[in-house]
């Protein structure tokens, strides 16, 4: 992955705020690892998969999205986030590795990737 390489990440229903769908404003959530992810935030490569690629492979596997926004690799990076191109469970699969932060680290973190997303604007909506 480049540096500018966009990491494309599904937007879950739950974590969208207000309910007009012409103004879908999303929660930092979308960036904030759940339990279950064990502080490994699943994102598609966007060297690998376009977004709307990305959301259709994603929606194919009976999950939920209503969207993608994407951080570049560069934006994790200038925040101390390393990113793990590991290929698993599908090829495209890459995380944002949360592991070594702290509860309250995530938190700011997750804030600033959703800020920098917000700024670039959706990148797919179905």
């Amino acid at each position: 992955m480049e540096e500018n390489t966009l990491l494309h990440r599904q937007v879950h229903p739950s974590f969208i705020q207000g309910d007009r769908l012409s103004s879908l404003v999303f929660s930092s959530q979308t960036f904030k690892p759940t339990p279950k992810d064990e502080k490994c935030l699943s994102v598609y490569n966007g060297d690998k998969y376009q977004p709307d690629e990305s959301y259709e492979h994603y929606v194919d596997t009976e999950m939920e999205s209503v969207g993608v926004v994407s951080v570049s690799l560069q934006e994790c990076n200038d925040i101390e986030l390393p990113v793990v191109e590991d290929n698993i469970p599908f090829d495209g699969h890459s995380f944002i590795d949360y592991r070594e932060k702290s509860n309250s680290q995530i938190k700011k973190k997750a804030t600033l990737l959703k800020k920098k997303a917000t700024e670039r604007g959706w990148q797919y909506r179905p």
